[in-house]
């Protein structure tokens, strides 16, 4: 851990939000948990007088939210992020973590950069792609007679998980959960997690490369599908990454293709 756990280093990210009283709520929910920072992408009127009647209190926290347009824009600057979803996902189901867990995971990975929890819309929750880009996903333990919690309410549930999780942390009552891949080191280079951009960079170069011997576009998204898995389970630093770039890189000069370049955003 190179740093204390900072709430500053943790974000709420709400996707394609289409009720502008769950923002304001979610707003007011973070506040009370001593969490500042939220991200909306694509929200329906954010600012809006409906969104400032039930963010009460905390009309700094909703006038101040990073307001993007993709899942990329989002998180490109995190080096970890956890999703929350209602129902078991096919290809995380057996890995679903508490939120107990959950906020102790991002609590200890703060301490080392941004972080993000993210929350999908409120009619059908996160979509592939977003669980796929969380390392962590997490659901609540819910009754059987009634399962569904409204938006704003999940997210005061984590937030209090997570402020919970920080003050134990800090004050030694409950132990960090350090990235196993934190544990190795380089002789010449600094061990940091990459961003969210530095590893869909490395996809994409992993990609193009793909591409340039043959696979056709549903086996590249279904073998980078289940390699980024393993990285999630695993973990990977950033001098790892460079591994992928330079065998992408080989196979593009063999098969004579164009070298790859990074797409500005």
């Amino acid at each position: 851990m190179n740093k204390d756990p900072s709430l500053d280093n943790i974000e709420i990210i709400l996707s394609h939000t289409s009720e502008p009283e769950n923002i304001g709520a979610t707003a007011r929910a973070m506040k009370t948990m001593g969490l500042t920072n939220l991200t909306l992408i694509n929200p329906l009127n954010p600012h809006g007088t409906r969104a400032k009647a039930l963010a009460h209190g905390a009309t700094d926290v909703l006038e101040n939210a990073r307001i993007v347009e993709t899942l990329p824009d989002a998180i490109g600057h995190m080096i970890v992020v956890g999703g929350t979803t209602a129902r078991p996902r096919e290809l995380r189901k057996g890995a679903l973590i508490t939120p107990a867990e959950m906020a102790t995971k991002l609590v200890t990975h703060s301490s080392d950069g941004p972080v993000g929890l993210m929350f999908g819309t409120e009619r059908t929750g996160m979509d592939n792609d977003e669980v796929y880009a969380c390392r962590y996903v997490s659901m609540i333990d819910t009754s059987d007679a009634h399962s569904s919690l409204n938006l704003s309410q999940a997210v005061m549930l984590f937030s209090w998980e997570i402020r919970k999780a920080f003050i134990e942390i800090t004050q030694g009552e409950r132990k960090p959960n350090f990235p196993p891949e934190m544990r190795v080191s380089h002789p010449h280079r600094k061990t940091r997690l990459p961003t969210a951009e530095e590893l869909d960079s490395m996809y994409s170069h992993m990609g193009t490369a793909m591409t340039a011997v043959g696979y056709s576009e549903d086996e590249k998204q279904k073998f980078l599908t289940y390699i980024s898995h393993i990285h999630m389970r695993a973990g990977i630093v950033n001098w790892e990454i460079q591994v992928y770039h330079l065998l992408a890189k080989k196979i593009l000069e063999a098969t004579g293709a164009k070298a790859y370049r990074k797409q500005k955003r």
